[in-house]
């Protein structure tokens, strides 16, 4: 299911007449805030379309046809193509951009996939202030068209896997530079609900918890990313993380 904020973000970025499209937590295509149906082979196309986008290239309706109709004979790709590019220009003439031989997703549809990696990009980047869109995580959650049972979508989940997670990860930096420690738990644990055995979030969540002077939250969090590690891995925390906390005062002995 589509959550509220991608929805939200996308139709806010719209243009006037514009499409909207979402992959995050599955396929929605809106226009005017209206929602527009297509059967599955269309929505395939759009999808891929959208991902070879953010790459900032066209694709030759060759490539289209082998990744998303492999198993099919040549003549049956290019009829299911020619199919699936009828049936989305019958609903907007703009969400295609087609040559002789390429094709592109149309300049004016906005993506949530596009809006999360433009917030990804600004966040990682060096320097620079922390805008207040950009102080909103949710649109840096959501996995990409997680229903879909397709091979060539694999890898691309783990590319946004990753720009999401470091994104979340700078994002709690910042947010605990600027001593919006609450926000920077939130981004933190985001990151954390996506890579649970990444050291680097647990150690911006403890020294979050530091700052705010809540120390038994910090060893609490150490606490859990131990028993984790090692019922995982059989590793132990890295000398490092352990000297974050190591010589907080505990409290008077008993």
């Amino acid at each position: 299911m589509t959550s509220a904020v991608s929805q939200s973000s996308v139709a806010d970025s719209e243009s006037e007449g514009q499409p909207g499209l979402l992959l995050l937590n599955g396929f929605s295509l809106f226009l005017a805030h209206k929602e527009l149906q297509l059967p599955i082979h269309a929505q395939r196309v759009l999808a891929f379309l959208a991902i070879a986008r953010q790459d900032g290239v066209k694709c030759s309706r060759q490539a289209v046809i082998a990744k998303l109709w492999a198993d099919s004979s040549a003549d049956h790709g290019h009829g299911s193509l020619r199919t699936a590019l009828w049936r989305i220009r019958s609903v907007h003439g703009s969400l295609i951009s087609a040559g002789r031989s390429e094709l592109a997703l149309g300049e004016g549809v906005v993506t949530d996939l596009q809006l999360c990696r433009a917030q990804a990009a600004r966040l990682l980047a060096p320097g620079g202030d922390l805008s207040v869109e950009d102080t909103n995580s949710s649109p840096l959650t959501g996995d990409l068209l997680p229903e879909w049972d397709e091979d060539w979508l694999l890898i691309e989940r783990e590319r946004l896997r990753q720009v999401q997670l470091h994104a979340l990860e700078a994002l709690a930096v910042r947010l605990r530079n600027l001593g919006r420690y609450p926000e920077a738990i939130d981004a933190a644990l985001r990151a954390k609900a996506i890579e649970p055995l990444r050291e680097s979030v647990h150690a911006v969540l403890i020294d979050i918890c530091l700052d705010e002077g809540n120390i038994a939250a910090a060893h609490e969090y150490l606490r859990q990313y131990t028993s984790l590690l090692w019922t995982e891995l059989g590793l132990r925390p890295s000398p490092r993380l352990l000297e974050r906390v190591r010589g907080v005062s505990r409290g008077p002995r008993q």
